[in-house]
């Protein structure tokens, strides 16, 4: 069985799937394990331009005023 690997809480999974969905075709209830065979490589290539959530930041900001 593959080992998750999660990145800050759900995040980026491989191998199974313990939140929400991504569609309705998932059959049964969480946690959804990968049975379709090995997964033999996950590149997670982060050299691009860091995601900022702008509505996240200000929320933060407000909290602290």
């Amino acid at each position: 069985m593959a080992k998750p690997f999660s990145l800050g809480g759900q995040g980026l999974c491989a191998g199974r799937d313990s939140g929400e969905p991504v569609t309705g075709d998932y059959p049964g209830a969480a946690p959804w394990h990968f049975t379709g065979g090995t997964i033999k490589r996950v590149i997670v290539n982060v050299s691009g331009r860091p995601y900022v959530d702008l509505e996240r930041e200000a929320v933060a900001l407000m909290a602290r005023e």
